[in-house]
């Protein structure tokens, strides 16, 4: 075995160079340490470790909880387009049979609204927004279909269980697709900024007052505003196509639960078509959109005329595919496909350095730490040496970097978080377990680090990964390495034809980045495992 150095590092280079505070490092060694002046603290740089670099294959899109929505195209990892699919869904499975009678629609539209906070508040009440999750300003075309494939939970083919839908299952929706003439769009609105020069506009939506004959309300000279909206993708829908699906022969009253609605129904297929050659691209949470129909319907009897009133009415179906954590609001059940198309192959590129790249086919790294067993003990050389000197791991930081010669100037899609796991197990590891902050994983890491504006960073804190390996005979599993989109979320995806499982998180993050790797030419800038320790003096 290799003869391990042991660097002496004082308690003010420790402070300088982790990512976490002084109190969240060393109160985390609480009892263990009786009398700290029998200790002096030491830092150790792991000499052993490999890495490979794969392409996970295609990946379940089936209800996700975020959908991307778009187009864009990264210097270095080629061309993204991102399309969905969803039902629709009656919010009270019986509501289609109590629309009234002789039910007319004045509009169908569709809304979904964007990530965001309000900024500020004018004194007549226009908000502004801070709007997150969109990459890009540009345009393209929007096409808005019936969905004609139907959707099925189980599937047949396999006892029955969960029916899985993959990310590169565009064309057999495309087969399906049905609209006004046969193929045309859904959203014919004359405004071209809702089909063939689509942006995501980030401004409030205003919706306005009418009165039960459909006359607008005025105030002071002004139509009333009714609701104010958060920025969000508003599409008009043509409401003849509605009318004539759901009302021509009361088709709406044999409706009678959403089961019949979605054999019925198939739902809405939006497609995004690049144009323009223009980035445009939004994350979204189809479960707090909305397909409305505004309608009129008969109401009561007016005594003069002895005809029944017209009354204007609303309806909102629910779409999108939310389970609900809290007994007191309900779920949403509209099954949705994320259908995500990339021209990136990580074979074209070049090799040596990690291309961790999400969405639909994603490619991610393995991480195996401290080396070859040469004397076939069952444990690597150089961890046989750290579990031999008994030392008592106080912080443990995998750092890693970002080749920003192979990402190029492209920072807006840079993903924000990476995701470390147990590859081998398809679980989360210990130190994200004990990491029960309530807003992401503060201590366990995976956020990007720019604040050195020329080297950004990723570092995770691994320090029960560790100890566990050291104290606890764990059995040393090589790590997972993905982008990441929510990193609270740790379930293990399917893979198309495969039992592979890859991180949800990876599949809802469709953007890339590049990470140097532990053999990489510049030392300042390789992937390292630095661990902090204690021993007696």
């Amino acid at each position: 075995m290799k003869k391990k150095s042991i660097v002496k590092f004082t308690l003010l280079s420790i402070l300088s160079v982790t990512a976490i505070s002084c109190e969240q490092e060393f109160t985390e060694m609480g009892s263990e340490i009786i009398d700290s002046d029998q200790f002096g603290f030491d830092k150790y740089l792991v000499q052993n470790i490999s890495t490979t670099n794969s392409e996970s294959g295609v990946a379940n899109t089936r209800n996700l909880p975020i959908n991307n929505f778009g187009v864009y195209t990264h210097s270095a990892f080629g061309k993204t387009a991102a399309h969905f699919v969803t039902q629709l869904e009656m919010k009270n499975n019986t509501d289609l049979t109590s629309f009234g009678a002789n039910p007319v629609l004045d509009s169908v539209y569709v809304y979904i609204p964007f990530t965001s906070s309000v900024a500020s508040t004018d004194s007549e009440g226009n908000r502004s927004y801070n709007v997150s999750n969109i990459y890009g300003s540009g345009k393209f075309n929007l096409n808005v279909y019936e969905n004609g494939y139907f959707l099925r939970a189980t599937d047949p083919n396999n006892n029955f269980d969960t029916q899985f839908y993959y990310a590169d299952e565009k064309k057999v929706f495309d087969q399906y697709k049905k609209g006004l003439n046969g193929n045309d769009r859904l959203n014919n609105s004359t405004n071209t900024a809702q089909n063939t020069d689509f942006t995501f506009n980030k401004n409030e939506i205003k919706l306005y007052a009418y009165n039960a004959d459909g006359t607008p309300q005025m105030v002071d000279g002004k139509q009333k505003v009714k609701e104010r909206l958060a920025p969000g993708v508003w599409l008009d829908l043509d409401k003849n196509y509605f009318q004539n699906k759901f009302f021509a022969g009361d088709k709406h009253k044999s409706l009678i639960n959403n089961g019949l609605l979605k054999e019925y129904f198939r739902g809405l297929y939006f497609e995004a078509v690049d144009s323009y050659n223009q980035n445009a691209l939004a994350q979204l949470n189809l479960s707090k959109g909305k397909v409305v129909f505004v309608y009129k319907a008969d109401g009561a009897i007016d005594s003069q005329t002895n005809q029944p009133k017209r009354e204007r009415k609303t309806y909102e179906f629910n779409i999108g595919y939310m389970e609900s954590s809290s007994s007191t609001s309900a779920s949403t059940t509209a099954t949705t496909v994320n259908l995500l198309e990339s021209n990136f192959d990580l074979e074209n590129n070049s090799t040596g350095n990690l291309w961790l790249k999400g969405g639909g086919k994603s490619s991610y790294a393995t991480i195996s730490l401290f080396g070859n067993d040469s004397d076939n003990s069952g444990k690597s050389d150089e961890l046989e040496t750290l579990i031999d000197n008994k030392w008592l791991v106080n912080q443990a930081l995998l750092t890693l970097y970002v080749d920003h010669t192979a990402t190029g100037l492209d920072t807006i899609s840079t993903p924000r978080q990476l995701f470390l796991y147990d590859f081998k197990n398809n679980k989360v590891i210990a130190d994200y377990t004990n990491d029960t902050s309530t807003t992401g994983k503060p201590i366990f890491g995976g956020g990007l680090n720019k604040s050195n504006k020329s080297v950004h960073k990723y570092q995770f804190r691994v320090t029960d990964h560790i100890n566990n390996l050291i104290q606890k005979d764990s059995t040393n599993v090589p790590l997972g390495l993905v982008v990441a989109s929510d990193i609270n979320n740790s379930i293990m995806n399917r893979v198309k034809a495969t039992d592979k499982r890859i991180p949800m998180t990876a599949t809802m993050n469709p953007f890339g980045t590049v990470i140097y790797a532990p053999n990489a030419s510049n030392s300042d800038v390789r992937m390292k495992l630095e661990i902090y320790y204690t021993k007696e003096k």
